[in-house]
């Protein structure tokens, strides 16, 4: 009897530790688009307004449009029109706009493409490549455990500003895949480290008191 019982809490654990790494995920997801407007959306929309709209930048803010107005075939069709562009930074965001886009209606394949494209690209900057990296994580629901960690891989093994949130992502990818003891290890070795934010602390702690609250 006592088995079925801790077979129930465990199960009543994990059921827990899901649903709040659902509700706290999209949390990581605005702070990386919040970090990605912030680091470029900003820079080239003063460009924009400076220089009177050029060609590169009318399509990516054309593209913008679409995508909020959730015309997303037009933003692919304005998005793509900006990866011909000379200039690597609208190359970028348009990268980034064409991998949301097609997030949206559905084509998966697509997307993790067009972030593959960000991150393998050399010429561009280390940071925006790996906020692609989180980005083709997070929103990638077909891909296996395997192939979803090796992507992180880099950011987890090297000084990123992007680490934390990488680890966080780690967490959320084990728990996702029922890896539940190794999500525990790793939630313990994040909670240790002395550089993590007070936010992405609380939710953390949240995660581990659901497990200190059913020990017994």
């Amino acid at each position: 009897m006592a088995d079925i019982f801790d077979e129930v809490s465990e199960e009543l654990k994990q059921d827990q530790i899901k649903k709040i790494w659902h509700d706290y995920s999209k949390y990581i997801i605005s702070i990386s688009i919040i970090l990605l407007a912030s680091g470029l959306g900003y820079f080239f929309y003063d460009k924009w307004k400076i220089e009177k709209l050029e060609v590169s930048s009318s399509q990516f803010f054309s593209g913008l449009e679409k995508l909020e107005e959730k015309n997303f075939q037009s933003s692919l069709d304005y998005f793509s029109k900006g990866i011909n562009q000379d200039n690597l930074g609208y190359k970028t965001l348009s990268l980034f706009g064409i991998a949301e886009a097609n997030f949206k209606i559905g084509k998966i394949d697509e997307m993790i493409l067009n972030y593959k494209d960000i991150y393998e690209n050399p010429n561009i900057d280390i940071y925006y490549r790996d906020l692609s990296r989180l980005l083709s994580v997070m929103k990638d629901n077909k891909s296996s455990f395997a192939k979803q960690k090796q992507i992180l891989e880099p950011i987890l093994n090297s000084p990123s500003k992007l680490q934390l949130l990488a680890a966080e992502l780690e967490i959320l990818l084990l728990i996702r895949f029922d890896k539940i003891d190794e999500a525990k290890l790793s939630l313990t070795k994040l909670l240790k480290r002395t550089d993590i934010s007070f936010e992405q602390k609380n939710r953390l702690d949240l995660i581990n008191k659901v497990y200190n609250s059913n020990v017994n």
